[in-house]
């Protein structure tokens, strides 16, 4: 898959996981009207704070997304065929990219572990 693909697919990703969370954030609210009960509330204090952090850490990927791609387009300019670019930081970003996906499939998971117990 060529560098730019697979940076476009990254970010496409990054902009799915904000609108789930936007979504679990509704159901949240949802609960919080239904159930006032002290283990909820504390749930929903925990989801809403993992939530935050997981957007802050999706703008923080976006932006390294979209700086390695400046520059992969700049490089492109003098080199002229994107294909033959190999930015070493790209193993970096594969690595976030990796970890920002396992890291939200466990928030995910638990999310939805509690929505069973408390919708």
């Amino acid at each position: 898959m060529a560098l730019h693909d697979e940076i476009t697919q990254w970010k496409s990703n990054v902009e799915l996981v904000r609108s789930e969370i936007s979504t679990f954030q509704k159901q949240l609210s949802e609960i919080a009207r239904k159930n006032n009960h002290e283990d909820v509330m504390k749930g929903i204090e925990h989801f809403q704070n993992q939530f935050t952090r997981h957007l802050e850490v999706s703008d923080e990927l976006m932006h390294n997304l979209h700086a390695a791609d400046h520059e992969l387009a700049e490089k492109a300019k003098k080199v002229g065929n994107s294909d033959k670019i190999f930015i070493k930081e790209n193993a970096g970003l594969r690595g976030q990219a990796e970890i920002y996906n396992k890291l939200f499939l466990e928030l995910k998971n638990e999310f939805h572990l509690f929505l069973e117990k408390w919708m």
